[in-house]
């Protein structure tokens, strides 16, 4: 499933602990929701967006330092109409590619043409089964029903094998009761989910991605719930249900949650840039989507790799990392506890074996609105 850079990456991730296996990539700094939790199209609003031509330069140049799997993200970055090219450009470097999207189905053709050139893992954002609640969530009418039909169009031109496809839903008090639901759901089609907490912060505290809305803030009365949450949701890995997340990375939504700080960091800092980082959408390095470099330094540039192997380099990127109060956002604390605790990446390796054998199913989206209908008849919070 991943190609022998992508192998090779996480092998130096794993005896040596300094391999940037891991990329974030914002390619998009437009979107067509305006999702009441998160603050990114704000943050990201003074940069430009990168040439094609560029891009194929940061791709050599992560070749050069080791790099694996890389996220295209945004914004939404299916309105760049030259994703399939970007995505093409990965490809064609060894380089494994990890699509994300909110669910623009207008923009399906892409969507297709990045799965011809080769891509075969990608994440819908689909926060709730009711419709109501996720356009509001969303903050765009139409969302939901969007989402879903994109859910079937990617089920039926995604390569059945050796496709990772997955719901991202991000967890707050609008949708906490309904997780069960939407693990139901994506387990039932065969796709997996991951969960990612609301995060928070206010405007004299501002960081990229996190929103200011406190209604997606937990109180206190929450935090039992959360808790019966997470006991139920390592319960229903153990049972067959596809949640993506490994044990030691719930604990830490929990911990996230309930505390302020996550439990999955080393010493209290990440390992950025060692094992991931982040490009914003001018080809800018960065910490991570939260945290911004002090120096503008470009991917594209032909000295980044020189600049990136540095100890200077290294050393200043963890002043600013020792400085964050931590995060719980998913892709890079699972990338250090991949690397980092052996039940983590034994469930890492569960994950990639299940999706290589189970497979993808292929529904129409009647079939999906049916489908979903029929959950929502099962579970208690939808009956009020």
């Amino acid at each position: 499933m991943f190609t022998l850079n992508t192998k090779l990456s996480i092998c130096k991730a794993l005896l040596f602990k300094d391999s940037p296996f891991y990329i974030q990539f914002y390619i998009s700094n437009k979107c067509h929701l305006k999702c009441r939790m998160c603050n990114i199209m704000e943050a990201n609003r003074d940069t430009a967006l990168i040439s094609i031509d560029r891009i194929g330069k940061i791709a050599d140049n992560l070749v050069d330092i080791g790099a694996g799997v890389i996220l295209l993200t945004g914004g939404e970055p299916f309105l760049r109409e030259d994703i399939g090219e970007i995505a093409r450009i990965f490809i064609g470097k060894k380089l494994d590619i990890r699509l994300q999207t909110a669910g623009l189905y207008a923009k399906k053709d892409l969507i297709a043409k990045c799965a011809e050139y080769g891509a075969r893992d990608i994440n819908v954002s689909f926060a709730s089964l009711d419709e109501k609640k996720a356009d509001y969530i969303n903050g765009a009418a139409g969302s939901w029903q969007d989402a879903v039909k994109t859910i079937s169009f990617i089920s039926g031109v995604f390569p059945c094998r050796d496709s990772i496809c997955a719901i991202g839903c991000v967890l707050s008090p609008y949708n906490i009761d309904e997780i069960d639901a939407l693990l139901d759901f994506a387990t039932r089609i065969g796709w997996w989910m991951s969960l990612v907490p609301a995060h928070i912060t206010t405007k004299d505290k501002p960081m990229n991605f996190r929103g200011h809305d406190e209604h997606f803030r937990f109180k206190a009365d929450d935090f039992p719930k959360i808790k019966n949450l997470i006991d139920r949701l390592k319960r229903k890995k153990k049972e067959g249900y596809l949640l993506f997340d490994s044990d030691e990375y719930l604990d830490s939504i929990s911990s996230f949650i309930t505390t302020g700080s996550p439990s999955w960091r080393q010493k209290e800092i990440c390992d950025s840039p060692n094992f991931y980082f982040a490009i914003m959408p001018d080809g800018r390095f960065a910490p991570c989507c939260d945290l911004r470099f002090d120096e503008e330094i470009y991917l594209y540039d032909d000295h980044f790799p020189k600049i990136y192997k540095s100890k200077e380099f290294r050393n200043r990127v963890k002043v600013i990392t020792e400085k964050c109060p931590g995060c719980n956002f998913g892709s890079f604390p699972e990338m250090t506890l991949s690397a980092r605790s052996f039940s983590a990446i034994r469930e890492r390796a569960s994950v990639y074996f299940k999706a290589k054998t189970n497979g993808i199913k292929s529904y129409s989206a009647e079939e999906l609105f049916d489908m979903i209908s029929n959950i929502k008849d099962g579970y208690e919070v939808y009956k009020h």
